[in-house]
């Protein structure tokens, strides 16, 4: 969620030095059109609303057991240490070249 701006920043940071492929998801609800269109209120009152209700699995340690029900899977979620392509493609070019 966008109302978790550190945690989303070190998520971004980490999945661009992930050599490869990194897919990074961002949720976040339209506070404006979406919030209006359907009676949640003005952009503060859906922040605040979305703050309270959802908390982050990154944050569990730090919130009250009654908001645990309410838990969104967040951070990596899955992490497949591979070679990365490129690399692997130069070093059999290579590889190939050296054995012409």
């Amino acid at each position: 969620m966008t109302h978790h701006v550190p945690k989303l920043k070190e998520l971004i940071k980490a999945g661009l030095e992930h050599p490869g492929f990194a897919f990074v998801e961002v949720l976040s609800d339209c506070t404006e059109i979406f919030g209006r269109k359907n009676d949640m209120g003005s952009s503060s009152e859906m922040i605040m609303r979305q703050k309270s209700e959802i908390r982050p699995s990154a944050y569990l340690d730090t919130v009250d057991t009654p908001f645990r029900s309410n838990a969104l899977p967040t951070g990596i979620l899955a992490r497949n240490d591979r070679p990365e392509y490129g690399a692997t493609y130069r070093r059999a070019a290579a590889a190939r070249k050296g054995a012409s």
